[in-house]
């Protein structure tokens, strides 16, 4: 046998680096997925909890009352229950007013809130449609 057929294999130290860098390759997959998982569920609580927030602003429209102070809640979507907070303030315009909705779950109370919802309501303009 030749020298030269021996030596067409590879060695011990390059199959070593090529499972080390596989094993990098792998650790780094599985942890970019663990991320996307967490960012997931993350952005699926936040959609549920805006969610609350624009039901809430939807029924201030319609009752169309006049909210002065704070309003506290629960409300359940998504078999959860949310925690909101309403909070009204008078503007320079005496029939505007800003209205602050706060939602987080209610397991989370004192948590920063997963949504705030910041709009304007105006008084009724007493008009009839017929």
């Amino acid at each position: 046998m030749k020298t030269d057929e021996l030596n067409k294999g590879f060695t011990l130290l390059e199959l070593l680096v090529a499972v080390a860098i596989l094993t990098i390759v792998a650790l780094t997959s599985l942890s970019n997925n663990s991320t996307i998982i967490s960012n997931n569920s993350y952005l699926h609580e936040k959609t549920l909890a805006h969610w609350v927030a624009m039901n809430k602003a939807a029924e201030l429209r319609l009752a169309g009352n006049w909210l002065t102070g704070k309003r506290e809640g629960v409300a359940v979507m998504a078999e959860q229950k949310w925690r909101w907070i309403i909070s009204g303030r008078l503007t320079p315009d005496p029939d505007i007013q800003l209205l602050n909705i706060e939602v987080r779950p209610e397991a989370e109370e004192g948590q920063t809130p997963l949504a705030v919802l910041t709009m304007y309501l105006g008084r009724s303009a007493g008009y009839k449609i017929n």
